[in-house]
């Protein structure tokens, strides 16, 4: 299903019925499909809302609007597009980034935050040879396997996750890909930390690289006000497709 939001379309799917909503939102190569393994599981009990962000999967792909903060008013638009009533907002890596800056604006119905190996609200810095290896990342199959490999820890995906996951990262624009590492990965949204007050918490992976345990602990959980934080073992960057299971079962226990 397609829904219009700030000018665009944005692929959307709904599966659930009951309370409480949980909104996915992926990492910069990912899609909707990116949270099937963990909403298979939930979707019984929550209603589970997934959607391609602008730029990836069946979504449009403008020209612009690919800033954190643009992408939070894609979130936020979306919401009342869907007319949430009380949700729970769940983003991973440049999602967790987009979900603290959704958060630290204080929206009705916003009741917890869950933060899956996130990027931090800080900028995050990088040379300029890794900007530009990530800006080639998903330009071939080799490219996008060494990033599934060697950047992600992710070499224990199964055939069917890894297919699908090189082809959501086959489904971009130009400026969707370059967009995170020009923009948005160095976008300081750290104002955002102090106004979270709801109930927060940060699942990392303990071999993940990108976004590793100690850094999300000094840069995510110690700054927003009374976060939990969980370390998944033996897991990379893509927690979800590498123990959908476990993360289902945090999110559950959290929601609960």
């Amino acid at each position: 299903m397609f829904y219009q939001v700030n000018d665009i379309q944005l692929f959307v799917a709904d599966e659930g019925e009951k309370s409480p909503t949980l909104l996915f939102i992926h990492f910069w190569g990912g899609s909707s499909n990116t949270w099937k393994p963990v909403t298979d599981i939930l979707h019984a009990k929550y209603r589970c809302i997934r959607y391609d962000q602008r730029g990836w999967g069946k979504s449009d792909k403008p020209k612009s609007g690919y800033d954190i903060q643009s992408l939070a008013d894609d979130v936020v638009a979306l919401v009342e597009a869907l007319q949430l009533e009380e949700y729970i907002l769940v983003g991973h890596s440049m999602g967790g980034k987009i979900a603290q800056a959704v958060a630290g604006r204080n929206p009705k119905g916003l009741r917890k935050l869950i933060l899956i190996a996130p990027s931090p609200a800080t900028p995050t810095i990088v040379l300029t040879e890794m900007k530009q290896g990530m800006i080639a990342a998903y330009t071939s199959l080799e490219n996008i396997n060494g990033i599934i490999e060697q950047v992600f820890k992710a070499s224990d995906l199964s055939l069917e996750s890894k297919q699908q996951v090189i082809e959501d990262m086959q489904h971009h624009s130009a400026e969707s890909r370059c967009a995170w590492p020009e923009l948005a990965l160095e976008e300081d949204v750290s104002e955002c930390l102090p106004n979270i007050k709801i109930p927060t918490l940060v699942i990392a992976g303990e071999n993940d690289i990108v976004d590793a345990p100690a850094r999300l602990k000094q840069e995510v959980a110690q700054k927003i006000h009374n976060a939990e934080m969980a370390v998944i073992p033996n897991v990379g960057h893509l927690i979800m497709l590498q123990a959908p299971k476990k993360v289902a079962e945090l999110i559950n226990v959290f929601c609960k």
